[in-house]
């Protein structure tokens, strides 16, 4: 035990990197494996698909189920196997690729039951492991965070120091049924209270947050640490390109909250629930009573049921809230479930919507001119590949053009195209791409004289971060359509003259001969 007499099991605090797996513990039920890896500089797309294949070569030879995304910039996995399985899995990578894997940080949780273990294997295709919208050449270098990692107990004891502030880098509903509260004196606890990781760059570029963080040891934290590698690069970066944001040290806990709980069994300083995306739903400190558990999720102004306002802690049914622009899970008590699934279900609304918090008409931080400033940009590559840079860096606008599109293409293809999504079916089959992700509107671009397309279109997105988000990721993987890489880039001039509006339809106008 500690100095404040909290049990400590120190094997749980330290990372497997490097060191041989541990044995199970026991063989019942099944083993969770949560691993994350940033590789940089990126794999190309190659050996991102060599990757693929090799996952599924080790999970179909071991019985590992469960999800994952798998990126050029790296992989994120939630994984279920047998105990023995789980093991022979992780090492599998280790000889896969030793220089990798053997620094990643797999964390093993034996006995979980059975009725947990996922149906199948899921493996993404995605532009980022975490959706901060810093792909491309936004992303901040990992090589260059002066951020440092602290073992979990090693965390524990700078909670207690003063002139520190504690970060919560996960989503407001998570914060909303659990998180750390530092000891009275030390470290302050804050929560930028963010729908999506998107929202967090602009919480941590606005003045008043620069402001608590001046001259503080800056800590974060997240449910497995993976948050945390962006999230500390990103103020890394800012702090060092920007004169009047200077820390006393970035600091953030080494696999999250997960590897925290197992570390300080009875909790530590964690009150309440760890909100969990897998099956399990939630985890809390093992040796914690739920009764005890419960009364601390009631000290959090937000933990409550969003029909009867009655206190409420669990995730259950999947209910969202109704903002369009939000979705994010709300907390539903078993009394209001049936009125939450039929007549209140187009209702239901968040603690941010009901209170009209809204982070996302923030300003980005100009993370590309702060990456020139500190000659980290090399062209457009974000890792130092000396990738030749886009031929002209337009004004960003709303609608983007799309170029060398085949004659034969549709409005829906282009689309799914922007989205980086192929279409199934037949040609010009409805695809479920949205707005956000594809485009609102398509526009085929016509010869002025003689009306005809020639392999160009305008494509307008609802917002700017949309169409921001799409150009970044069509520079980094260009989508192919008729066997043609498109190129795509901003379109300022049509957002601003109407009279540059192309034809619209679902599919060019070609001549017919």
């Amino acid at each position: 035990r500690n100095t404040e007499g909290e049990k400590v099991v120190e094997a749980g605090a330290r990372s497997v990197a490097y060191k041989p797996l541990p044995p199970p513990t026991t063989t019942d039920g099944v083993t969770q494996i949560l691993f994350y890896q940033y590789v940089e500089p990126v794999w190309s797309a190659r050996r991102q698909k060599q990757a693929i294949a090799e996952f599924h070569r080790l999970a179909r030879e071991n019985d590992c189920t469960g999800r994952g995304r798998i990126a050029l910039e790296g992989v994120n996995c939630t994984l279920t196997a047998p105990a023995h399985g789980a093991r022979r899995f992780c090492q599998g990578l280790r000889d896969w690729d030793p220089d990798l894997f053997n620094d990643t940080d797999f964390k093993l949780t034996d006995g979980v039951p059975a009725e947990t273990k996922f149906k199948a294997l899921t493996l993404k295709n995605t532009q980022e492991l975490v959706a901060y919208g810093l792909a491309g050449e936004r992303a901040p270098l990992l090589k260059q965070n002066t951020a440092k990692h602290l073992e979990a107990d090693e965390y524990h004891t700078m909670l207690g120091d003063k002139d520190t502030v504690v970060i919560d880098v996960r989503n407001y509903y998570e914060t909303c049924i659990g998180r750390i509260e530092p000891p009275k004196g030390g470290a302050e606890f804050l929560d930028p209270q963010m729908r999506n990781s998107r929202e967090f760059p602009k919480w941590l570029n606005a003045p008043e947050t620069k402001e608590k963080l001046k001259g503080k040891k800056v800590m974060m934290y997240c449910t497995g640490g993976i948050r945390c590698e962006r999230a500390t690069a990103l103020l890394s970066q800012m702090e060092r390109a920007e004169d009047d944001l200077q820390t006393n040290g970035i600091y953030h806990v080494r696999g999250g909250i997960d590897r925290y709980l197992k570390t300080f069994p009875e909790g530590g300083y964690w009150k309440g629930r760890n909100y969990l995306f897998d099956l399990r739903g939630e985890q809390k400190p093992e040796d914690k009573p739920d009764a005890k558990v419960d009364e601390e999720t009631r000290s959090h102004k937000d933990s409550y049921c969003c029909v009867c306002k009655d206190h409420c802690s669990l995730y259950k049914g999947k209910h969202a809230c109704s903002n369009k622009d939000c979705k994010v899970p709300v907390l539903v008590c078993d009394r209001c479930r049936k009125k939450a699934e039929t007549e209140l279900k187009g209702s239901l609304l968040c603690q941010l919507c009901e209170r009209g918090h809204d982070l996302r008409a923030l300003p980005l931080p100009d993370l590309v001119g702060q990456k020139r400033k500190l000659s980290l940009a090399q062209g457009s590559d974000v890792n130092g590949g000396g990738k030749r840079a886009a031929k002209k860096d337009m004004e960003h606008a709303r609608w983007v053009h799309v170029g060398k599109l085949p004659l034969t293409v549709t409005a829906e293809r282009v689309r799914a195209a922007l989205a980086g999504v192929t279409p199934g079916g037949e040609e010009g089959a409805p695809s479920t791409v949205s707005h956000a992700n594809g485009g609102s509107r398509v526009e085929w671009i016509a010869d002025k004289d003689t009306g005809f397309f020639y392999g160009s279109a305008y494509v307008e997105f609802p917002t700017l971060e949309d169409a921001e988000r799409v150009v970044e990721r069509c520079r980094d993987v260009p989508p192919r359509l008729g066997g043609r890489l498109s190129r795509v880039n901003f379109a300022p001039a049509r957002a601003k003259d109407e009279t540059r509006a192309g034809h619209r339809a679902e599919r060019p106008p070609v001549p017919i001969a």
